[in-house]
C-alpha cells in the first residue's frame, strides 16, 4: 500500500528540517503553531585537514657595503645584494592509540592519524647595500618574485602532504612510550615537511639559481619580469628529469640504508654467538658426584 505524502502545514503536527549554511535548523508545528525546538546541529563535521597560511613577509634590509652583516652573507650571486628565503611549515598532528604492549627493549605502539593543522609562512629578506643602483634593486625583486610564485599554492601542496597520512597507521618502538610517540610523529612530520618543501624550497632555490644564470650578463630592470618569467618556463621544462634524479636519489639512499641495517643485524648476531660461546669455555666444571669418589 502507498502512503500518502502529507502536505506542509497541513496536518495537525509534523517536523520540518531546514538547512541554512550548513546548519540544521528543526521546527515543530502543532496545531496550527509553529514552535522553534531545535537549533543548531551541524550537519558537517571538522576536516581532517586544516591549513593557515600566513600572508609572505617581503622585507628589505639596507648595509655598509664595506661591512657587510654575518646574516647578509655569503654572496649568493654577487657581492654587492642578495636575497634570502624561509619557507615555514608547521605541523600538528592529533593521532588515536591503537596498540601499546611492552617488548624486550621498551615499548611498541601503533598510532592512527586523525586530524593535522598546518601553519604556513614565507619570509624573504632582500639586504641591499646603501645607494644601490636600479638594476641591482631590480634584480633582488625578481628573487622575491619567484619566491612569492612558489607560495601562491602553498596550501594545496601542505594538505597533498597531510592527506596521505590522514588514516594511517603508524608503527614505532623506543625505550618508553613518550619517546616512542615522538619518534613515530617526528617521522610523519619529517616525510610532510620533506614532501612540501619539494613544491615550494626545492622550486624557488632551483628557479632562482636558472634566473641567475640567464641574467648574469643582462640584469637590466627593464627585463627583469620577463627574466623571471623565463626561468620558471625552464624549470618546468627539466622538472620532470629533476623528479626521476630525486627518485633515483632517493633508492640508493633507502638501498644503503638496508644494508648497513642488515650488516648492524648481522655483527648483532655474530657478537652474540661469540659471547655465548666464550660463556660456554669459561663456566666452571660440575662437580663430582660424591657417591662415585
Amino acid at each position: 500500500m502507498k502512503r500518502r505524502a502529507l502536505a506542509p502545514f497541513r496536518t495537525p503536527g509534523y517536523f520540518r528540517r531546514t538547512y541554512f549554511s550548513g546548519r540544521l535548523f528543526v521546527f515543530a508545528c502543532f496545531l496550527g503553531q509553529t514552535v522553534f525546538i531545535a537549533a543548531s546541529l551541524s550537519s558537517c563535521s571538522t576536516p581532517p585537514v586544516l591549513i593557515q597560511k600566513a600572508a609572505p613577509e617581503i622585507k628589505t634590509q639596507i648595509f655598509d657595503k664595506g661591512m657587510r652583516p654575518p646574516e647578509a652573507s655569503p654572496p649568493e650571486h654577487n657581492d654587492c645584494a642578495n636575497t634570502h628565503w624561509h619557507y615555514g611549515i608547521t605541523p600538528v598532528i592529533s593521532y588515536d592509540t591503537k596498540l601499546r604492549e611492552r617488548v624486550s627493549d621498551g615499548e611498541e605502539v601503533v598510532i592512527k592519524i586523525t586530524k593535522i593543522d598546518i601553519k604556513l609562512n614565507l619570509e624573504v629578506t632582500m639586504w641591499l647595500p646603501e645607494k644601490a643602483s636600479e638594476d641591482v634593486i631590480a634584480h633582488e625583486k625578481g628573487h622575491a618574485a619567484i619566491c612569492l610564485d612558489a607560495y601562491k599554492n602553498a596550501e594545496t601542496y601542505a594538505k597533498a602532504a597531510a592527506d596521505a597520512f590522514i588514516g594511517k597507521e603508524i608503527r614505532a618502538r623506543g625505550s618508553d612510550f613518550e619517546t616512542t610517540i615522538k619518534r613515530a610523529l617526528s617521522d610523519v612530520k619529517q616525510e610532510m615537511v620533506r614532501t612540501y618543501n619539494e613544491e615550494t624550497v626545492v622550486r624557488a632555490n632551483f628557479t632562482a639559481g636558472l634566473y641567475d644564470r640567464i641574467t648574469v650578463t643582462d640584469h637590466a630592470a627593464a627585463k627583469v619580469d620577463q627574466k623571471v618569467s623565463d626561468a620558471e618556463i625552464e624549470y618546468q621544462r627539466i622538472l620532470p628529469q629533476l623528479k626521476v634524479r630525486r627518485e633515483e636519489e632517493e633508492q640508493e639512499l633507502l638501498r644503503r640504508q638496508e644494508e648497513l641495517q642488515k650488516k648492524r643485524e648481522e655483527a648483532k648476531k655474530a657478537k652474540s654467538s661469540a659471547n655465548s660461546a666464550t660463556s660456554s669455555e669459561t663456566s666452571p666444571a660440575a662437580s663430582p658426584d660424591k657417591s662415585l669418589r
